[in-house]
């Protein structure tokens, strides 16, 4: 039996393309025909839709944009599929979507698992992805070997859900973190400190974040970054393109976790707000690190590294 992957996106075609060279029989399928031809190029044998995914594959993998889909190929494998089939989902989703998901999939005899990542296209196709997994852990173990082809670490989390409630965390925090550093780089710049130096420091010496930062530097100070930012040795996960509106349905579903549970979470709320406003200012569809741009339009300003202010200090200890 092959290893089946639905949604041969970024990251979806870094997994199977990864599957294909550690010797993996790989059918995949995808709405969209361009990336169906791309992930031909790295071997992957292209079905004609769900159903064929479903019934040629053991072991599936998801990656997908959205909870619906999610649901349709369930749907496509409990109909189709064998009793016994793994499924892999590593889109991120409500955790009450995720338990409506494996009760779906339970109906038919099938595992599901939500399996939501970090590291996104650049850890997929390195096959550096870390997983947080809900499920079985015995059935999670009994696939250790195809998972460890795509994903440097694999975290089993508990049940169905609570993965996909730890990776809503990890959003909820790092699109804090990165609200409130924009927040410090303004008073930085009125202070006269560089960004280089503000960034420099804190990212090596204080680590907060520190994919957050390398990623919100990166699409901001492009070529400054390559040259003076850009820690020498690291090779984090730099230039992500992580749209806001992707990252605001993550705060969305998170807000009404809080919601249902009657928990308070004002920083959190005020971001997604943030967001909101970002959004209905036409920056839906660009990097979520390009929140900055909304900041120096509402506050007449614009920020930028200088040589002169590279050359002050490179926010290194003596």
């Amino acid at each position: 039996m092959s290893i089946g992957v639905i949604g041969l996106g970024k990251v979806g075609r870094g997994i199977a393309k990864n599957l294909v060279a550690a010797d993996y029989d790989v059918v995949g399928f995808d709405l969209d025909e361009d990336a169906c031809e791309q992930a031909s190029e790295h071997g992957v044998d292209i079905a004609e839709n769900n159903p064929e995914v479903a019934r040629r594959s053991s072991t599936i993998i998801l990656s997908l944009p959205h909870p619906d889909a999610s649901q349709a190929a369930i749907e496509a494998i409990v109909e189709h599929g064998e009793s016994g089939t793994d499924v892999f989902d590593t889109s991120t989703l409500s955790a009450l979507r995720a338990r409506e998901l494996a009760d779906l999939a339970n109906e038919g005899g099938v595992h599901y698992f939500d399996c939501p990542i970090t590291g996104g296209e650049v850890g997929a196709q390195a096959g550096e992805l870390t997983i947080m997994a809900g499920g079985d852990p015995d059935r999670i173990q009994a696939n250790a070997e195809v998972l460890s082809v795509i994903a440097k670490d694999v975290y089993h989390i508990g049940e169905v859900g609570d993965a996909q409630f730890v990776k809503l965390i990890h959003n909820h925090v790092g699109q804090t973190t990165l609200v409130i550093f924009i927040e410090g780089l303004l008073l930085a710049d009125e202070f006269g400190v560089d960004p280089t130096v503000l960034y420099r420091t804190l990212r090596h010496y204080t680590q907060i974040y520190d994919d957050k930062l390398d990623s919100f530097f990166s699409n901001n100070f492009d070529e400054e970054f390559d040259e003076h930012f850009k820690p020498e040795g690291e090779t984090g996960i730099f230039r992500n393109r992580f749209n806001l509106d992707v990252a605001h349905k993550d705060l969305v579903e998170l807000k009404d976790l809080a919601d249902k549970y009657e928990t308070y979470l004002p920083l959190g709320n005020f971001v997604e707000q943030f967001h909101r406003e970002g959004m209905n200012a036409g920056y839906g569809d660009k990097p979520h690190p390009l929140l900055l741009e909304y900041f120096e339009e509402n506050f007449d300003t614009e920020i930028e590294t200088t040589a002169e202010g590279r050359e002050k200090s490179l926010g290194k200890i003596v």
